[in-house]
């Protein structure tokens, strides 16, 4: 069922076993009836929405909300949800969903492309935040910068590609899209990342390739969920295996065409890493034939020239 960004919203009657998060930023709705679904718990972010002042969840499996509580009404459940609200909710700083009709294809696809273009009408960055993409490709754009409506999709956007644009730098707010899971910043002009790029604990991929590094960024380190990194193309004089053994999940890593003048064995000790790509450096050991046999072999004769206890 759609809820309406009107005054009411009906859910009742749905199956529903979560509801979806943008509900929470629909600041006219005074009534929502989500009653006989399938929910285990009801946002936090509830207690937020000033003008709601009728919530009906009778018959769900609320584990969470004790029943004398939900008896009370909508008051005495909005209270309990303001307790668990975390500090950054209280901030209220979420993007204001518009009082627009959904795009249906934007809401089917949950992707938006604008690949080339160089100005984005505001009506289509309003689709996308009612649409709640997942999914936002600006390639070959012209940035310099992010633009701030990037930013205005924190609440869904997991997936950015902002490949082949002018980027010199990230803004500090590029934190704030904690649900990010893969991240294309592919032949830009980076040098850095801001200490803030450490909040995006769901990046899975990060393709940094073609840019300006001359070390592997510090922030990345502490992301638990890596699996994908590419820093080919860049400027790398070194790598720190110590600190990329931290990195429990990463598979690949790809460091091809680099500067990099010695290839430390402890990379072999990356705990799950299966792929490494090494070619096109300015190291001489191991030979080309032995990197011409794939990672597999690359690994284990890194692994044999780890110094012994």
């Amino acid at each position: 069922a759609e809820v309406s960004t009107q005054s009411t919203g009906d859910c009742s009657d749905n199956k529903i076993s979560a509801l979806p998060e943008s509900i929470t930023s629909m600041s006219k709705l005074k009534r929502l009836d989500v009653s006989n679904n399938n929910l285990n718990n009801l946002p936090p972010q509830l207690a937020l929405m000033d003008n709601l002042n009728s919530l009906a969840v009778e018959g769900n499996p609320l584990r969470a909300i004790r029943r004398e509580i939900i008896a009370k009404g909508t008051v005495a459940i909005k209270e309990y949800l303001q307790l668990k609200l975390a500090p950054e909710d209280l901030e209220q700083d979420g993007p204001t969903i518009p009082d627009i009709q959904p795009d249906e294809i934007m809401m089917q696809t949950k992707t938006l492309e604008v690949d080339r273009k160089t100005a984005i009408p505001n009506d289509v960055w309003d689709q996308a935040v009612v649409c709640a993409i997942v999914r936002l490709s600006m390639q070959y754009c012209g940035l310099t910068v992010i633009p701030e409506q990037v930013i205005n999709l924190r609440t869904c956007l997991q997936e950015l590609e902002l490949g082949s644009n002018n980027l010199h730098q990230l803004p500090p707010e590029i934190g704030k899209l904690v649900k990010l899971r893969k991240l294309n910043l592919l032949n830009n002009n980076l040098k850095e990342l801001p200490e803030e790029f450490s909040s995006l604990v769901a990046l899975e991929d990060l393709n940094l390739g073609q840019n300006k590094f001359d070390s592997i960024p510090e922030c990345l380190y502490g992301l638990p969920a890596i699996c994908n990194l590419i820093v080919s193309n860049n400027q790398l004089r070194s790598v720190e295996p110590a600190k990329l053994m931290t990195m429990t999940s990463l598979v690949c890593l790809d460091l091809e065409n680099n500067n990099i003048g010695r290839l430390p064995p402890e990379l072999s000790l990356i705990p799950n890493l299966r792929t490494l790509l090494v070619m096109g450096n300015t190291f001489k050991i191991p030979r080309a034939d032995v990197l011409a046999k794939g990672s597999a072999e690359v690994i284990a004769w890194l692994k044999n020239k780890v110094p012994q206890p």
